[in-house]
């Protein structure tokens, strides 16, 4: 009984898909706003920063599917966590969503390829984004 309890558990183990991680370590390069969020979608100011860090974990939750979280440092503070999102061959797009599951929140897009990001903030229901922080990541082990 013991032998065939202890079979089960090996096959449990076995078949069950492990969550698999990305870690990344991201520099945030530029801040840029765009006032006329609600009417005009060329209108940005660019802000070059000094490098800020911060880190970044990635759990592919099942095929297609991941959830992100990202860890600010004293450099970016607190970041917004979790996303929730998809992969495919060349990029992650998440989106977290800040008071109501309607709601356009912020959308996260990492290049796989480049390794560079935006992170976009949108207004409740503006067709386009007021605030954009954009940098570069890359794989940590």
């Amino acid at each position: 009984m013991k032998k065939l309890l202890g079979i089960v558990i090996i096959l449990m183990c076995w078949n069950n898909s492990i969550l698999a991680d990305i870690n990344l370590s991201c520099v945030m390069t530029n801040w840029n706003t765009n006032n006329d969020y609600d009417k005009d979608q060329f209108n940005f100011e660019y802000e070059e920063l000094a490098p800020s860090h911060f880190s970044a974990i990635i759990e592919i939750t099942s095929p297609g599917k991941v959830i992100g979280r990202l860890i600010g440092t004293s450099e970016t503070g607190n970041m917004l966590s979790p996303y929730v999102g998809k992969i495919d061959d060349n990029k992650i797009t998440m989106n977290h969503k800040t008071t109501k599951i309607d709601e356009r929140g912020t959308d996260f897009t990492l290049d796989l390829i480049s390794g560079r990001f935006e992170q976009e903030s949108y207004i409740l229901e503006y067709k386009y984004w007021w605030l954009q922080k954009t940098g570069i990541c890359k794989a940590v082990e």
